[in-house]
């Protein structure tokens, strides 16, 4: 009896083998860990920094601070998954802010009477770009991630605005009509991190905002009506090869490209009300990922902790 029931597990475990050696393979299943997103939302009360999963579930209020009445924005990672910025009027006026990932250690890093925003970490994490108006006109400026160390990068009677570092670390990208003085259509430039070699990317009437890198450099991702209502369109780094990712009436606004590659996040307002969608690079499989219509806008991917 002992043998037979031996003989019988051997047959058992054999047939198993054989067919998981037959079964076709599986198809990875999708890291929601690794691919988190970063947000704003006003489902809390005010605006606060949330973060969730790529898919949409897990949705978490990072900055806890929209219940006091004030408003947390333009949430952004460090490469390292260690550091948000964003921008926060709790002091009385616009300022970047930092916090650990999991929403604590909140503090101010520019305390200036000026409005300072969109902030965005360099690629080794030391450094961090932002927007300013305290010289008079919005120009963009860097600092030492402690805060220390403001340098102002641009100079011009226009707008330089919404810094984005390089994942390479050679260059910051931002929009401008330094070109097109007091209009409002906008292009996107690129300079090297000391201000240096500013280069215009686009030369549109259209008002083209919002750049985003690849993570290899390679390409970026950005806002732009020149099709008649905002589109997110992706061009080579260079400013060639623009090509369109989004086709829809209602405006897309606000791409960051996914951590490895894959994705665009872009927030979009075609089911009404803003609400954060992903799609891929090449504009196939579009997905809603938030649905509760409360503003949800302005998202970043947060990397995997390293």
């Amino acid at each position: 009896m002992v043998h037979t029931r031996v003989w019988l597990e051997v047959i058992v475990v054999a047939a198993l083998c054989l067919s998981c050696g037959d079964a076709p393979p599986r198809e990875p299943e999708p890291d929601n860990a690794a691919q988190r997103i970063l947000f704003q939302s006003e489902r809390d009360g005010a605006v606060d920094v949330w973060v969730m999963d790529m898919d949409g579930s897990g949705a978490t209020n990072l900055s806890g601070n929209g219940a006091r009445g004030f408003n947390d924005r333009h949430p952004t990672a460090s490469a390292d998954g260690a550091w948000i910025a964003f921008r926060s009027d709790r002091d009385g006026h616009p300022d970047v802010f930092i916090m650990n990932v999991d929403g604590s250690g909140q503090t101010n890093l520019t305390s200036h009477d000026s409005t300072d925003i969109d902030p965005s970490f360099s690629a080794d994490g030391s450094r961090m770009a932002f927007d300013s108006d305290r010289d008079g006109n919005v120009e963009i400026y860097v600092m030492n991630v402690d805060g220390s160390n403001v340098t102002r990068l641009t100079e011009n009677g226009d707008e330089d605005s919404h810094p984005f570092f390089s994942p390479v670390g050679d260059r910051i990208a931002f929009y401008s009509n330094r070109d097109n003085p007091g209009s409002q259509a906008m292009d996107i430039y690129v300079m090297n991190v000391d201000g240096s070699n500013v280069t215009r990317l686009t030369d549109d009437p259209a008002d083209d905002r919002y750049p985003s890198w690849s993570p290899d450099g390679s390409r970026i991702t950005f806002s732009t009506d020149r099709a008649g209502n905002a589109e997110i369109y992706a061009m080579n780094a260079d400013g060639t090869d623009p090509t369109r990712v989004t086709t829809h009436d209602a405006p897309d606004l606000a791409p960051a490209w996914s951590t490895d590659g894959e994705w665009i996040v872009f927030r979009s307002e075609r089911d009404g009300g803003p609400e954060i969608y992903i799609v891929r690079p090449d504009g196939s499989e579009p997905m809603r990922l938030t649905t509760d219509g409360a503003g949800n806008s302005n998202p970043r991917w947060l990397p995997p902790p390293r």
